[in-house]
Protein backbone atom coordinates (compact mmCIF):
# COMPACT_ATOMS: atom_id res chain seq x y z
CA UNK A 1 0.00 0.00 0.00
CA UNK A 2 1.61 2.78 -0.84
CA UNK A 3 0.47 7.01 -0.17
CA UNK A 4 0.24 9.39 -2.78
CA UNK A 5 -1.16 13.65 -2.51
CA UNK A 6 -4.49 13.71 -0.78
CA UNK A 7 -4.13 11.06 1.60
CA UNK A 8 -4.86 8.55 -1.55
CA UNK A 9 -3.76 5.26 -1.07
CA UNK A 10 -3.02 2.85 -3.58
CA UNK A 11 -3.16 -1.24 -3.41
CA UNK A 12 -1.11 -2.79 -6.23
CA UNK A 13 -3.69 -5.53 -6.09
CA UNK A 14 -6.68 -4.08 -8.07
CA UNK A 15 -6.94 -2.76 -11.73
CA UNK A 16 -3.97 0.25 -11.35
CA UNK A 17 -6.58 2.72 -13.05
CA UNK A 18 -9.44 1.57 -10.94
CA UNK A 19 -7.29 2.00 -8.02
CA UNK A 20 -6.48 5.28 -8.64
CA UNK A 21 -9.83 6.54 -9.98
CA UNK A 22 -11.45 5.32 -6.71
CA UNK A 23 -8.64 7.11 -4.14
CA UNK A 24 -9.11 10.07 -6.01
CA UNK A 25 -12.64 9.77 -6.27
CA UNK A 26 -13.12 9.30 -2.24
CA UNK A 27 -10.49 12.05 -2.02
CA UNK A 28 -12.49 14.85 -4.21
CA UNK A 29 -15.70 13.31 -1.96
CA UNK A 30 -14.42 13.43 1.42
CA UNK A 31 -12.69 17.30 0.84
CA UNK A 32 -8.96 15.98 0.88
CA UNK A 33 -8.69 17.79 -2.51
CA UNK A 34 -10.39 20.63 -2.84
CA UNK A 35 -11.82 22.32 -5.40
CA UNK A 36 -9.53 23.87 -7.66
CA UNK A 37 -6.88 21.99 -6.51
CA UNK A 38 -4.39 20.84 -9.41
CA UNK A 39 -3.91 16.95 -10.37
CA UNK A 40 -0.65 16.51 -12.43
CA UNK A 41 -0.44 13.23 -14.28
CA UNK A 42 3.16 12.56 -14.13
CA UNK A 43 3.43 13.85 -10.10
CA UNK A 44 0.77 11.30 -9.02
CA UNK A 45 2.41 8.50 -11.57
CA UNK A 46 5.94 9.22 -10.08
CA UNK A 47 4.77 9.16 -6.73
CA UNK A 48 3.09 5.85 -6.90
CA UNK A 49 5.72 4.18 -8.73
CA UNK A 50 3.36 3.32 -12.21
CA UNK A 51 3.37 4.56 -15.38
CA UNK A 52 1.35 8.14 -16.58
CA UNK A 53 -1.17 5.58 -18.32
CA UNK A 54 -3.27 4.12 -15.36
CA UNK A 55 -3.21 7.57 -13.88
CA UNK A 56 -4.22 9.34 -17.14
CA UNK A 57 -7.24 7.09 -17.95
CA UNK A 58 -8.46 7.73 -14.41
CA UNK A 59 -8.47 11.04 -14.83
CA UNK A 60 -10.49 10.65 -17.80
CA UNK A 61 -12.75 8.72 -16.10
CA UNK A 62 -13.03 11.52 -13.42
CA UNK A 63 -13.50 13.95 -15.86
CA UNK A 64 -16.34 11.68 -17.19
CA UNK A 65 -17.87 12.13 -13.79
CA UNK A 66 -17.76 15.58 -13.73
CA UNK A 67 -15.50 15.63 -10.89
CA UNK A 68 -12.35 17.10 -12.34
CA UNK A 69 -11.63 19.33 -15.71
CA UNK A 70 -9.23 19.56 -18.35
CA UNK A 71 -6.62 22.78 -17.91
CA UNK A 72 -6.06 24.27 -21.02
CA UNK A 73 -2.22 24.32 -20.97
CA UNK A 74 -2.33 20.42 -19.61
CA UNK A 75 -3.29 18.47 -16.70
CA UNK A 76 -6.00 18.68 -14.28
CA UNK A 77 -7.68 20.58 -11.70
CA UNK A 78 -10.84 19.27 -8.96
CA UNK A 79 -13.87 20.84 -10.53
CA UNK A 80 -15.55 23.61 -8.37
CA UNK A 81 -18.85 22.87 -8.00
CA UNK A 82 -21.67 25.77 -8.61
CA UNK A 83 -25.22 26.93 -7.54
CA UNK A 84 -26.98 24.43 -9.32
CA UNK A 85 -24.83 21.49 -8.25
CA UNK A 86 -25.50 21.96 -4.70
CA UNK A 87 -29.70 22.56 -5.90
CA UNK A 88 -29.37 19.10 -7.32
CA UNK A 89 -27.27 17.06 -5.31
CA UNK A 90 -29.94 18.44 -2.08
CA UNK A 91 -32.80 17.93 -4.32
CA UNK A 92 -32.03 14.46 -4.91
CA UNK A 93 -31.32 13.84 -0.87
CA UNK A 94 -34.87 15.94 0.17
CA UNK A 95 -36.91 13.43 -2.15
CA UNK A 96 -34.81 10.32 -0.91
CA UNK A 97 -34.48 11.09 2.32
CA UNK A 98 -37.33 12.16 3.06
CA UNK A 99 -39.76 9.18 1.83
CA UNK A 100 -37.06 7.02 3.78
CA UNK A 101 -36.98 8.46 6.83
CA UNK A 102 -41.04 8.52 6.70
CA UNK A 103 -41.00 4.66 5.86
CA UNK A 104 -38.77 3.98 8.61
CA UNK A 105 -40.44 5.55 10.95
CA UNK A 106 -43.61 3.42 10.08
CA UNK A 107 -41.39 0.18 10.90
CA UNK A 108 -38.67 0.87 13.36
CA UNK A 109 -38.65 -0.80 16.61
CA UNK A 110 -37.99 0.25 20.07
CA UNK A 111 -34.49 -1.17 19.54
CA UNK A 112 -33.54 0.31 16.69
CA UNK A 113 -34.62 3.56 18.54
CA UNK A 114 -32.31 3.04 21.62
CA UNK A 115 -29.62 2.94 18.93
CA UNK A 116 -30.15 5.86 17.07
CA UNK A 117 -30.53 7.30 20.91
CA UNK A 118 -27.36 6.71 21.27
CA UNK A 119 -25.94 8.09 17.81
CA UNK A 120 -27.51 11.14 18.89
CA UNK A 121 -26.06 11.12 22.68
CA UNK A 122 -22.51 10.02 21.45
CA UNK A 123 -22.82 13.18 19.02
CA UNK A 124 -23.88 15.56 21.43
CA UNK A 125 -21.17 13.91 24.08
CA UNK A 126 -18.24 14.44 21.02
CA UNK A 127 -19.50 18.25 20.19
CA UNK A 128 -19.12 18.72 23.68
CA UNK A 129 -15.33 17.41 23.71
CA UNK A 130 -14.59 19.62 20.28
CA UNK A 131 -14.52 16.53 18.89
CA UNK A 132 -15.52 17.77 15.36
CA UNK A 133 -14.38 14.57 13.10
CA UNK A 134 -15.89 12.24 15.15
CA UNK A 135 -19.39 14.11 14.80
CA UNK A 136 -19.07 13.96 11.59
CA UNK A 137 -18.66 10.42 11.85
CA UNK A 138 -21.64 9.89 14.07
CA UNK A 139 -23.84 12.34 11.93
CA UNK A 140 -22.96 9.77 8.71
CA UNK A 141 -23.80 6.55 10.58
CA UNK A 142 -27.14 8.23 12.14
CA UNK A 143 -28.13 8.88 8.73
CA UNK A 144 -27.10 5.16 7.25
CA UNK A 145 -28.69 3.36 9.87
CA UNK A 146 -32.31 5.78 9.70
CA UNK A 147 -32.39 4.98 5.85
CA UNK A 148 -31.08 1.60 6.45
CA UNK A 149 -34.08 1.30 8.49
CA UNK A 150 -36.71 1.72 5.64
CA UNK A 151 -37.34 -1.89 4.70
CA UNK A 152 -37.17 -0.64 1.16
CA UNK A 153 -34.03 -2.21 -0.75
CA UNK A 154 -34.18 -0.24 -3.89
CA UNK A 155 -34.77 2.91 -2.14
CA UNK A 156 -31.67 2.37 0.39
CA UNK A 157 -29.52 1.00 -2.68
CA UNK A 158 -30.59 4.26 -4.43
CA UNK A 159 -29.50 6.07 -1.38
CA UNK A 160 -26.56 4.38 -1.16
CA UNK A 161 -25.64 4.99 -4.92
CA UNK A 162 -24.99 9.19 -3.79
CA UNK A 163 -23.67 8.58 -0.98
CA UNK A 164 -20.09 9.49 -1.70
CA UNK A 165 -21.69 12.77 -3.05
CA UNK A 166 -23.86 13.35 0.11
CA UNK A 167 -21.02 12.60 2.71
CA UNK A 168 -19.14 15.97 0.55
CA UNK A 169 -21.84 18.22 1.55
CA UNK A 170 -22.69 16.53 4.69
CA UNK A 171 -18.51 17.09 5.87
CA UNK A 172 -18.70 20.76 4.42
CA UNK A 173 -21.75 21.61 6.29
CA UNK A 174 -20.90 20.60 9.44
CA UNK A 175 -17.74 22.41 9.93
CA UNK A 176 -19.06 25.92 9.13
CA UNK A 177 -20.01 27.92 12.10
CA UNK A 178 -22.88 26.17 14.26
CA UNK A 179 -23.38 23.31 11.38
CA UNK A 180 -22.85 20.59 14.10
CA UNK A 181 -25.10 22.38 16.75
CA UNK A 182 -28.04 22.62 14.46
CA UNK A 183 -27.65 19.13 12.96
CA UNK A 184 -27.43 17.45 16.13
CA UNK A 185 -30.37 19.65 17.15
CA UNK A 186 -32.23 18.46 14.14
CA UNK A 187 -31.74 14.76 14.86
CA UNK A 188 -33.16 15.24 18.34
CA UNK A 189 -36.21 16.78 16.83
CA UNK A 190 -36.41 13.89 14.07
CA UNK A 191 -35.68 10.41 16.74
CA UNK A 192 -38.81 12.50 19.38
CA UNK A 193 -41.07 12.35 16.21
CA UNK A 194 -40.22 8.60 15.18
CA UNK A 195 -40.78 7.63 19.18
CA UNK A 196 -44.10 9.49 18.54
CA UNK A 197 -44.29 7.44 15.50
CA UNK A 198 -45.43 10.46 13.45
CA UNK A 199 -43.82 9.91 9.90
CA UNK A 200 -45.54 12.86 7.98
CA UNK A 201 -43.66 15.00 10.75
CA UNK A 202 -40.79 12.98 10.40
CA UNK A 203 -40.28 13.97 6.65
CA UNK A 204 -41.17 17.11 6.72
CA UNK A 205 -38.37 17.29 9.44
CA UNK A 206 -35.94 15.53 6.85
CA UNK A 207 -36.85 18.13 4.53
CA UNK A 208 -36.12 20.98 6.59
CA UNK A 209 -33.14 19.78 7.78
CA UNK A 210 -31.57 19.73 4.32
CA UNK A 211 -33.00 22.90 2.53
CA UNK A 212 -31.50 24.45 5.88
CA UNK A 213 -28.06 22.35 4.92
CA UNK A 214 -28.10 23.71 1.66
CA UNK A 215 -28.94 27.52 2.39
CA UNK A 216 -25.91 27.57 4.80
CA UNK A 217 -23.66 25.59 1.87
CA UNK A 218 -24.65 28.28 -0.76
CA UNK A 219 -23.98 31.26 1.97
CA UNK A 220 -20.83 29.78 2.66
CA UNK A 221 -19.85 29.42 -1.05
CA UNK A 222 -21.17 32.59 -2.30
CA UNK A 223 -18.62 34.70 0.62
CA UNK A 224 -15.78 31.88 -0.51
CA UNK A 225 -15.76 31.12 3.03
CA UNK A 226 -15.45 27.33 1.18
CA UNK A 227 -15.46 25.59 -1.92
CA UNK A 228 -17.56 22.69 -2.50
Amino acid sequence: METISGGIKVSKRKSLREEVYESLKKSILHGKLKGGQRLIEETLADQIGISRTPVREAFHKLERDDLVTKLPKGGFAVREFTKEDVDEIFGIRSALESYAAYLTTLHITPDKLAQLEKKVKESEAALEKGDDERVVELNTEFHDFLYKSCKSKKLFEMINNFRDYFYRYRSLLLHTERGMNYSIDDHRRMLEAMKKKNPRLVERLVRNHLARGKDIILKEVSERRITP
